[in-house]
């Protein structure tokens, strides 16, 4: 052990050191997630940020436990490797948040089906694409006989999966009450401060109210997916009847590396995490296909998970154009899907999961509407049984489409339909062409439900590979994970960050809840406009009490937990001074803030305002080695930049700064540029808005004067100096000017900027404005028709 240490070191191992002659004892501080590093935060609580982190402590826990090779003497077994009892159980006790914990741990002889198989494909050292990486192999060969259950049975009110595999290392999940336990050890470095104690490791014990549990997963030997389902069935038993009344599809999904590109590093490179979330989007369709509005229930099981770090050499994505791409996934799956439905690795439909933007040629010219492809009623004929389906999808602007976000749940639904023998409503059938999920549009609202027609079809299915049921050991169980509910896993804000990316992402009207589960609008301090990201996902709370279900926001069925902690505020973290060097500017400092002060339970309230802010800084050390440039010679440097993306602006690159209004305070901070066709000056800041370019001034540029004193940039908007943004709620400020969705549209060609809407964002060749008003109804998104697609092809005759 080093002599020497920092006092933040130092302060740590004085905060391990609280341990006692007691079994069990935790250390009072919680701080401990501020010493720790990036890397360890990642292990330890599955993110890279020290933000919304659950309630925890750390606890020493007893290490002289059974051995794995100790534990095969507590279970007697077959000659075949079976289970003949339920083993014998051993005590395994320690104390948590104030409490008690007694446990009697069994071991689980059903943790990973033999059936299930994850498969990462890609890598400069292992080119063979049937190779199955070392990652992934962890989870499938050679597992330790060290995972064990505490069941119902034991102790009324409590379940537990506990992995014993390494002395110093528990990994565990234990639901009791309201709660849930998640157990995972102290980092090697931070165990290491403290030493070999007396017979106790220091682990992180987390508190998560249990309608927000998330499954545990580690790169060694955690506790997986399989023991929550082991959990999750021991508290409560599956009522929905027998294999005879519902129908079974087994299914395999692969992620392309367009999409795994686009989502990795938003999950920080974790690829259990971004295993995760394809877990909840799947059981997102799962949760469709369990909807009354369909008759007759289809259970959706995963066989196998493809990530594809890089494209198999034997599956050619031809850039997204959807007939070839489908004939290749197609070739593709049934090439790599075992033959015969009665191998336990055989799966009835390939789903290809991707993030490229899918395309078709119509009269010959290139259409971007299509978001997916199916053959219909090819389910069970290996040739035929594959859809493609769109997540994640920006246009070349980077403007997202519906597919972008948790929309694409519905894609992959209805796309499924079709392979599941659907056509479109209103094509060969009676059935009215909205307002369902077999709809020939998908827009960004509403369609949640099915409609008779659709209902009909699986009543009156004869695909005999769907009425077989699979092991009830399933690997990776979404079903388990989230029963039906998604939006209690993503909440409505989750998933305005997943549609565009970014933490910082939010509900467009946090007061108006009960409008999302028809159509979830969202925004970002970082862009201009709001974004369409579709019906909210099955189980989002959409008020007190209340959820999403089919589109609708009703009353929960289940009594929400009697606790409810409103959030606070973090202190504000400050990033250095910096400047654009403007003539007359200021320096600006970002700051960020978390809702972790507490971290709020079962309520969205008590963090009003901004997560971020800018404040003004003397910038005179930032800029004292670089000539302030005029503000018109920074706006025409930036504008032939722009000119490079935007053909409609003049190359030469004339800019300027608009003078303020009080109507529109982003005028002023905005740049405008020289347009090549008329003369006249526009700012880009709409056509640019996903493209990762900033068409503002710098925050702190100087924007007007009075007075009252100066005007500086802040946040996009000319505000006085001193003005303190994060003192009001951050949508009542941030004006809603352009009230136009900013996803990305169907027929850019057929959908320009209207007239209106280019004058309100123009300027005169004198630098006047055109328009300071925009007139109501004057800019409108395009209707769902225009999404309109025949997204399906027919079977060909057999």
């Amino acid at each position: 052990m080093r002599t020497s240490r920092t006092p933040a070191l130092a302060a740590l191992a004085a905060l391990l050191c609280v341990a006692a002659a007691v079994l069990g004892v935790v250390a009072s501080d919680t701080r401990l997630h501020e010493l720790m590093t990036t890397e360890e935060l990642v292990q330890v609580f599955g993110q890279s940020l020290a933000e919304d982190l659950p309630d925890y402590e750390v606890v020493f826990l007893p290490t002289p436990h059974p051995m794995p090779v100790e534990l095969e003497a507590l279970v007697a077994e077959g000659d075949d490797g079976e289970a003949l009892t339920d083993g014998i159980a051993f005590p395994y006790e320690f104390h948590a948040f104030g409490s008690p914990v007694g446990l009697k741990l069994r071991r689980n002889h059903q943790l990973i089906a033999p059936s299930f198989k994850v498969v990462l494909r890609g890598g400069e050292s292992n080119p063979d694409p049937e190779a199955v990486l070392a990652d992934a192999a962890r989870l499938e060969r050679g597992v330790p006989r060290c995972h064990f259950l505490h069941r119902d049975g034991d102790d009324a009110g409590m379940v537990a999966a506990v992995s014993l595999c390494h002395p110093r290392s528990v990994h565990g999940l234990i639901l009791r009450g309201n709660e849930s336990l998640e157990i995972w050890p102290l980092p090697q470095r931070l165990q290491d401060l403290q030493g070999h104690a007396d017979g106790h490791a220091p682990h992180v014990v987390k508190r998560v109210p249990l309608d927000r549990h998330r499954v545990l997963f580690s790169a060694d030997d955690a506790v997986t997916h399989q023991d929550v389902e082991a959990v999750l069935s021991a508290r409560k038993q599956d009522p929905r009847g027998g294999a005879h009344a519902r129908l079974v599809l087994e299914t395999a999904l692969f992620l392309d590396e367009a999409a795994y590109r686009l989502f990795a590093p938003f999950v920080s490179n974790d690829e259990a995490q971004l295993r995760d979330m394809m877990l909840a989007y799947l059981n997102g369709v799962q949760a469709l296909y369990h909807h009354p509005s369909l008759g007759r229930a289809l259970d959706i099981v995963l066989v196998r998970l493809e990530l594809f770090r890089t494209q198999p050499y034997d599956l050619q994505h031809h850039d997204g154009d959807r007939g070839p791409l489908l004939d290749s996934f197609c070739e593709y799956n049934e090439r790599h899907n075992p033959r015969g439905d009665d191998d336990p690795a055989h799966w009835d439909m390939g789903l290809y999961v991707s993030g490229l933007d899918f395309f078709a040629y119509e009269n010959g010219r290139k259409s971007g509407v299509t978001m997916g492809l199916a053959t219909v009623g090819g389910v069970c004929l290996d040739r035929y049984a594959c859809v493609i389906a769109e997540l994640g999808t920006v246009n070349v602007f980077g403007k997202p489409y519906p597919s972008a976000g948790f929309t694409s749940v519905y894609i992959l639904a209805h796309e499924i339909g079709h392979n599941l023998g659907m056509h479109h409503d209103s094509t060969s059938n009676s059935c009215p062409k909205d307002g369902y999920i077999m709809s020939p549009s998908r827009g960004t609202q509403g369609e949640a439900v099915w409609s008779t027609c659709s209902s009909e079809v699986l009543q009156q299915t004869e695909a005999d590979c769907l009425l077989d049921r699979p092991r009830p050991a399933k690997g990776m169980d979404h079903m388990a994970m989230f029963k039906d509910e998604p939006g209690q896993a993503w909440s409505a804000k989750k998933q305005c960050e997943m549609l565009l990316r970014d933490h910082d992402a939010e509900l467009r009207y946090p007061s108006r809840l009960a409008e999302i589960c028809d159509n979830l609008q969202c925004r970002t301090p970082h862009r201009s406009g709001f974004y369409f990201a579709g019906p909210a996902l099955t189980g989002t709370s959409c008020g007190t009490a209340k959820w999403c279900q089919g589109g609708q926001c009703v009353a929960m069925k289940r009594k929400k937990p009697v606790k409810v902690v409103k959030g606070g505020w973090s202190p504000w973290r400050s990033e250095p001074c910096q400047s654009g060097c403007i003539a007359k500017a200021r320096g600006f400092q970002k700051r960020r803030r978390s809702c972790t002060n507490p971290r709020p339970v079962n309520t969205d309230e008590g963090c009003e305002g901004p997560s971020v802010d800018v404040v003004l800084c003397k910038d005179d050390n930032v800029c004292s080695k670089t000539r302030r440039q005029k503000v018109v010679e920074y706006a025409s440097a930036k504008c032939r930049h722009f000119a490079t993306l935007l053909p409609d602006l003049d190359a030469a690159g004339a800019g300027l700064q608009a003078p303020h209004e009080q109507g529109r305070l982003w005028m002023a901070c905005a740049i405008f540029c020289r347009r090549r066709d008329t003369g006249s000056y526009y700012t880009p800041r709409l056509d640019l808005n996903d493209m990762g370019v900033d068409a503002y001034f710098p925050d702190g540029t100087w924007c007007h004067g009075d007075s009252s004193g100066s005007y500086y940039c802040q946040q996009r908007h000319c505000l006085p100096e001193g003005f303190q943004i994060s003192k009001l709620t951050h949508w009542l400020w941030q004006t809603d000017d352009v009230p136009v969705p900013q996803n990305a549209l169907p027929h850019p060609d057929a959908f320009p900027h209207p007239p209106l809407l280019l004058s309100y964002l123009g300027l005169g060749a004198d630098g006047r404005p055109l328009l300071d008003q925009l007139p109501p109804g004057a800019a409108t998104p395009p209707p769902d028709d225009a999404w309109s697609d025949r997204d399906y092809v027919e079977l060909p005759a057999m």
